[in-house]
């Protein structure tokens, strides 16, 4: 079989992961593959993106997902992909191929931040609530958008919220409050075991996938940071056009090595 070498690629460390045994790619949504919008499901990914993950799960020993923080329902909604491509939720706390329940212990949780969130809409108008399966999170996107300055004032109250020892993470214009020790990277790591992955592509842009490319062995794996800001991941990429281009050619140098 033949193999593409780093002198016929933009992307060092691609000839290499793409000639893996069985690779597993993995791969957010907001930010990476698709772009922001007011509203959280009038995004629409791009499209070169989809058919270069699309090509990848039709090759031989290769397996592609998208992990994302949306919850799994709300991820099918904006993600078109299906089987054989995976999806995970809820930022690694569910997963297409079974289903996770609540404890009483979680549920009373997230009661209470559901609670506290409401309060803040009260004093911030313009903030919203997502409500997620293992969730509850403050969005401040729209309100940023009218008043920068309330909306700072609203994620700085956000953050104040005591998280009672559960996770809660600040991200971009949004606080999370999970209810689960569930993360991209326990999910990664879970699925890489499932398949049997020799190495993993990871590509994310947000504070949570930096979970995910903890996990990762580089090299073999490879983790791409999509946009600025610090990372653990060995390669960056400016923004969600640049993740098209990382796709085809993988998909292209992948298909080389199995002679499609």
């Amino acid at each position: 079989m033949e193999t593409m070498t780093d002198s016929h690629t933009n992307f060092p460390g691609l000839a290499e992961v793409a000639a893996t045994e069985h690779l597993a790619v993995v791969s957010d949504f907001d930010g990476t593959l698709a772009g922001f919008a007011k509203a959280i499901y009038e995004v629409e990914p791009e499209p070169r993106s989809l058919a270069a993950l699309e090509r990848l799960a039709g090759l031989p020993n290769t397996t592609v997902a998208a992990l994302s923080g949306r919850h799994l329902e709300g991820l099918k909604r904006v993600f078109p992909l299906r089987e054989p491509v995976l999806l995970g939720g809820s930022h690694g706390a569910e997963s297409s191929w079974q289903d996770t329940a609540l404890t009483p212990q979680m549920q009373e949780h997230l009661d209470r931040k559901e609670a506290e969130i409401r309060e803040l809409m009260e004093r911030f108008p313009g903030a919203e609530i997502e409500i997620k399966p293992f969730q509850r999170v403050l969005h401040l996107r729209r309100l940023e958008l009218s008043d920068p300055d309330l909306a700072a004032e609203a994620y700085a109250a956000g953050r104040a919220l005591d998280p009672a020892g559960f996770p809660m993470t600040a991200g971009k214009s949004v606080i999370e409050f999970s209810a689960t020790q569930a993360t991209k990277g326990s999910w990664i790591s879970e699925l890489r075991e499932r398949v049997g992955a020799t190495a993993t592509v990871f590509l994310g842009d947000d504070v949570t996938d930096e979970d995910g490319f903890a996990v990762l062995d580089q090299p073999p794996d490879l983790g791409v940071k999509v946009g600025e800001g610090e990372t653990l991941a060995a390669h960056r990429v400016p923004d969600i056009a640049a993740v098209s281009d990382f796709l085809e050619e993988l998909a292209a140098a992948r298909a080389v090595h199995f002679g499609a």
